[in-house]
Parts: structure tokens; sequence; C-alpha cells
């Protein structure tokens, strides 16, 4: 009897060990509800613009732009190697959400197109996915990040590694800033590039640097190629990637496509004057190689830690639904053309963690809650209809609960 009661004290302490309580900042499939703005903020010299992300995503409840980080930007930096005007960005760069087959059957996606960048082995145009902060609230010191992606299936076609630079994708960035206020020059810079090698192979390289475009001289502090976790070209795959700064051996900076670790380093990750991030940009459609240069992006999710534990992907990871939401509530509101219905209920629990509630009127799915609490509106004059309420949870995974007791409401 001793020997089973130590194996399960022996399995819980694993599981424990496996997860841990992150909190979920942001999530968006890009669902019904989120835009792009047309280009606006033209720079100075004509190359370039911004596009914001808006909107309310009715698939999750998150709203762009960003309200977490500080963020004081969230969408698209478009980069022209020629100056170009309102009328002829769009020859350059086209960033468009639409409807797509997705990872898991019908989605949408942010779809980016550089379509004229400039001569192989120059980067030329570029169209940053980035999330902007001021680098006077202090730093990000933990952050988990992933998405889905897919990459054209001739990618590595358009990369030539005859070519001086451009052999080269970039995956992900992150940048410092803080020098003189201005959150555009930096001390440190952590990159994710595809490279192709001369034997026509795709590759992962990962590097710390000083390239953030402060003053100070190029270095670079660490770097760790990845030749064994396969390129996916042609086919949705997970990116995953996970930091802690520090300027001591607990800093780490982690990633993995399809929970395959590409890169988990371990060590200082800060640089010289230890500047705080200001752009995050958890993809770049830019490129050494020919054009166009192409990406699709769904199911983006920011967290303030590991979701899944502790170094563990979240690839397959969670297939438990949450817990059905209890004690659901109902209280009517009449008005004279209109009814109004505020729904409570108490949170569910995950194994990694509630993402959002759907909400259903006699069985249709009427709206997504992001907390345990909703509002429905009933239009027209009260005419004695019954009105059935329930409440399921989902996860970031997709995992359903069970429908809640139905709530009745008579209008």
């Amino acid at each position: 009897m001793r020997f089973y009661t130590v194996a399960l004290l022996v399995i819980l302490t694993i599981v424990a060990s496996q997860t841990q309580a992150a909190k979920i900042l942001f999530r968006s499939n890009f669902g019904s509800g989120v835009a792009i703005t047309a280009p606006y903020g033209f720079f100075p010299t004509g190359n370039g613009a911004w596009q914001q992300i808006t909107g309310t995503d009715k698939d999750t409840g998150h709203s762009w732009p960003i309200n977490a980080l500080g963020a004081n930007f969230s969408g698209l930096q478009l980069i022209t190697v020629d100056p170009i005007e309102p009328s002829t960005i769009g020859y350059y760069i086209n960033n468009t959400i639409r409807t797509i087959t997705g990872p898991f059957g019908t989605a949408n996606e942010l779809f980016q197109n550089v379509k004229i960048k400039g001569d192989v082995g120059e980067g030329g145009s570029q169209s940053p996915f980035m999330i902007t902060r001021p680098s006077t609230i202090g730093d990000v010191k933990d952050l988990y990040i992933s998405y889905w992606i897919k990459y054209p299936a001739d990618l590595a076609s358009k990369l030539d590694s005859t070519v001086s630079s451009g052999n080269w994708r970039t995956q992900f960035e992150f940048k410092t800033g803080g020098y003189d206020s201005n959150i555009g020059t930096g001390d440190y810079r952590v990159i994710i590039n595809i490279l192709k090698d001369y034997d026509g192979s795709l590759y992962w390289l990962t590097r710390g640097d000083s390239q953030a475009n402060g003053p100070i001289p190029n270095v670079t502090y660490w770097r760790e190629e990845n030749r064994v976790v396969p390129v996916p070209v042609g086919a949705w795959f997970k990116f995953e990637v996970y930091w802690h700064r520090s300027s001591g051996s607990d800093g780490r900076f982690w990633a993995a496509i399809n929970g395959q670790e590409i890169a988990d380093y371990r060590g200082p990750n800060m640089g010289i004057d230890n500047l705080p991030i200001t752009r995050i940009m958890p993809h770049n459609v830019y490129s050494g190689g020919y054009g166009p240069v192409e990406s699709h992006i769904t199911g983006f999710e920011v967290w303030n830690g590991f979701p899944c534990g502790t170094g563990v992907s979240c690839y397959n990871f969670d297939k438990i639904a949450p817990t059905v939401p209890a004690s659901l509530t109902g209280r009517l509101n009449k008005f004279a053309s209109f009814g109004s219905v505020t729904l409570a209920w108490l949170p569910s629990s995950d194994a990694v963690g509630v993402a959002n509630y759907a909400i259903y009127r006699n069985g249709t799915k009427i709206g997504v809650s992001i907390t345990p609490n909703f509002i429905d509106t009933i239009s027209g004059p009260p005419q004695g209809g019954l009105y059935s309420y329930t409440v399921r949870a989902v996860d970031a995974a997709g995992n359903f609960s069970s429908a809640s007791l139905a709530t009745p409401i008579v209008y």
C-alpha cells in the first residue's frame, strides 16, 4: 500500500512541476470584427507608413489595439525600398484579413504580401507585425507568444545561398530602445531567421546581439543554430517563443516549432545599458531573397509566462476541456423597444487556462466574453417569448466545456 501511495505522490509532483499559473494577456484569431486600417502616418522620407489593427474579435472577445504590455501601437509597419505615397504603397505591400482554410478548418488569417522588395541580397521592403511600447514604463521581463503560420511552398527557391545575404528570411524579433527616450534606438536584439545552406537545406538561426538601431557597435553575444527541426513550407505550423530577461545566468530565450525546440539559450540577455524592450515583432515579412515575400498567420496569443509548464510546448498539449460554468443567472431589464439581459456565472477552471466563454441564446451562439458576465440585448417590445441562455467555457486550445445549466428569461 505504501508503494502505491509513494508512486501516486511522485506522479502528482511531476504533473504539478509541469504546470504553472500563467495569465493570458491577449488572444485573436483575426476573426469577424477585426479590421486593418488604411495606411497612415507616412514617413517624412516617403519610405513607409503604418497600419493599425482594430476591432473586437468575435471569436475570442479580445479587442485590438492590444491593451497589454503598455502597448501604444499594435499593427503593421510598412517600410518600402522606394519612396511611396497613399496611391502607390499598395504596389509594394498588401496586408489584409481574409477567410481561408486554417490549421483546423475554416479560419481567418492575417495575410501579408511584400510584393516589391528590392534586389536579392538586400532586405529592401518589409512589413513587421509589431507591438511598440514606451521605454519609460519598464521592461517586459517574462512573455510567451504563439501563433500558427504558413509559408509558401516555394520558400526555399526564393532564398539564394549563392548571393551574399540572399539566403535569409526573418521569423521573429524583439528590440530594446530608450537612448535619448527614443524607442527606436536600443542596445539589444533577439532575432530568429530561416537560412538556406549551400546544399539547399533550410535551417533555423537564433541570436542575441546589439543590432537594435542604437549607437553602439554591432556585437553578437550568443547564437544557436538548429539543423534538426525542419522548416515547414506549404503547411501550417505552430510557432512558440518565450523569454525571461535578466543580466544573470537565469536569463532565458526559448523557441519551438510544432513542439520541437529550435533554441533554448540560458544566460544574460540584456544590453550594455539594460534598456527595456520597446519593439516586439512576433513576425516580420522580411527577406534577403527573391520577392514576393508572403506570410499567413492565425491563432495569435500572448501570455505572461509559459502556459503549459516551464519549458513545455503547448503544441498538442491541452486535450482537457474546462470545467462547466456554474451558477448561471440572468437579470432582465425591460425598456420600451428592447430588453437587456445581464448574465453572470462562476468562473471555470482549466488545466492551462480559460480563454473565454461562448454565450448561447436558444442554442444559437450570440457572443463571447473574456469575463464571467455578458449583456444581451433583445430587440423589440416584450411579447412573452421564452429565451433560454447557456454558457460554455473555452480554452486557448479550442476545447469547449459542456453547456451550463440553462437560465430561462421571459420577455
